[in-house]
C-alpha cells in the first residue's frame, strides 16, 4: 500500500546504490560491452552507477560509453598522457553511491561479481578484492604478462585477508575511503601502486582487507614483447618508493633496503621467476613453465626497474620530483 511503513522500506532498500568507477582512454571498441556487463549485474535492492572517467582519449570512447549507460567525467588532455589515479580519485568524488567499486576498462566481469564484493562488505569488510582471471583468445606474449602479473589474485587462490590489492578488480565502502588520502597520483608511483597508501592507511586503522576468489573478472593484457618488458620495469621501477613508506606489501621488510635490493637485483630476478612458476604449479597451471625463458625476461625487466627506482628513492626520498619510468 502506497505510504504504508512496508512501502516506504522498500523504498529506501530500492535506493541503495553502488558506484563502479572505471578510467578509460581510447577503449571505444570495448568499452560498450563492459559497461552493460556491469549494469546487468545489479543484485536485487541495488541500482548500479557505472562512472566512466575518460583520461584524454582520442577515438569515440566518451559518446560509446554515454550511449552504453554510463556517467562520464572527461580529464583531457595532460602532458605526459594519462594517469590512472587521478581518474580513479576524480571517480570516486563524483559517485554517489557506497561502496565504490574500482574496475579497470580492459577487464570483463564474470557472472555474479558484483554480488561477491557486496557480500564481502555486508560480512565486515573495508575493502573486498577479486579475482583477475585469464580469459581466452590472448596472444602468447600477453598471457605471460598475465602470468607474471596476477599469480597472486585469480581465482584459485584461497580466499582470506590480505595486505593489500591491486585497483583493477576492487570495492571499498565510502566512508573509510573518504578518510584516506585516495589514489596516489605523483608519478612514477600513479602507474603501478597507487592503491598502497590509503590501503595501509585503512588497515593502521583497523579495517580488512579481504580477497574474494569468487569475485571474478578477465583481464585482457595487451601483447607484444616489448610491452612484457615495458609493463615490468615500470612495475619495478615505483616499488621502493611504494612499498617501503606503506609497508603494504607481502614481504614488506624487505623493501626498507633498497640497497641490498640493487645489489641483490640480477638473484632476485631469478628467484621471483622461480617463484612466480612455483605460484602456477601450485594452482595448477601449467603453462607458465613453458614460457619461463620470457618469465625471466619480464623480471629481469622487473628487477632493472626496481634497481633505478631504488637509485632514485636512496638519493631523493620523499622529496623526489615526479618522474615517469621510462623503458625505451
Amino acid at each position: 500500500m502506497p505510504g504504508s511503513p512496508e512501502a516506504e522500506r522498500r523504498d529506501r532498500v530500492a535506493e541503495r546504490t553502488v558506484s563502479v568507477i572505471i578510467p578509460a582512454r581510447d577503449e571505444a571498441r570495448t568499452i560498450a560491452g563492459l559497461i552493460r556487463s556491469v549494469l546487468e549485474q545489479a543484485p536485487p535492492g541495488w541500482v548500479v552507477e557505472v562512472v566512466l572517467v575518460d583520461d584524454g582519449s582520442t577515438d569515440d570512447t566518451v559518446a560509446v560509453a554515454r550511449g552504453a549507460g554510463a556517467r562520464v567525467l572527461e580529464l583531457g588532455q595532460r602532458p605526459g598522457g594519462g594517469n590512472p589515479a587521478v581518474a580513479r580519485n576524480r571517480g570516486a568524488l563524483a559517485a554517489t553511491g557506497d561502496p565504490l567499486v574500482f574496475l579497470d576498462a580492459d577487464c570483463l566481469p564474470a557472472k555474479d561479481w558484483l554480488q561477491h564484493l557486496l557480500a564481502g562488505h555486508d560480512a565486515g569488510a573495508a575493502v573486498v578484492g577479486g579475482a583477475l582471471d585469464l580469459p581466452r583468445g590472448l596472444s602468447p606474449m600477453a598471457r605471460c604478462d598475465y602470468y607474471c602479473g596476477w599469480y597472486h589474485v585469480h581465482s584459485r587462490r584461497a580466499a582470506g585477508v590480505v595486505p593489500n590489492h591491486p585497483p583493477g578488480n576492487l570495492s571499498v565502502r565510502r566512508a573509510e575511503f573518504g578518510r584516506t588520502p585516495g589514489f596516489t597520483e605523483q608519478q612514477p608511483v600513479a602507474y603501478a601502486h597507487e592503491e598502497l597508501a590509503w590501503q595501509a592507511e585503512i588497515r593502521r586503522r583497523g579495517g580488512r582487507i579481504v580477497f574474494d576468489p569468487q569475485a571474478i573478472v578477465h583481464h585482457y593484457n595487451r601483447p607484444g614483447f616489448r610491452n612484457l618488458l615495458r609493463r615490468n620495469y615500470r612495475w619495478g621501477y615505483s616499488a621502493i618508493e611504494s612499498k617501503a613508506p606503506t609497508g603494504a606489501a607481502r614481504l614488506a621488510g624487505v623493501y626498507r633496503y633498497p640497497a641490498l635490493l640493487v645489489a641483490a637485483s640480477l638473484p632476485l630476478a631469478l628467484g621471483t621467476t622461480a617463484y612466480i612458476a612455483w605460484c602456477w604449479i601450485r594452482a595448477g597451471v601449467l603453462e607458465p613453465v613453458l614460457m619461463l625463458p620470457a618469465v625471466l625476461a619480464a623480471r629481469l625487466a622487473y628487477s632493472a626497474g626496481l634497481a633505478a627506482g631504488a637509485v632514485r628513492w636512496m638519493r631523493f626520498g620523499p622529496t623526489a620530483t615526479e618522474a615517469r619510468a621510462r623503458w625505451e
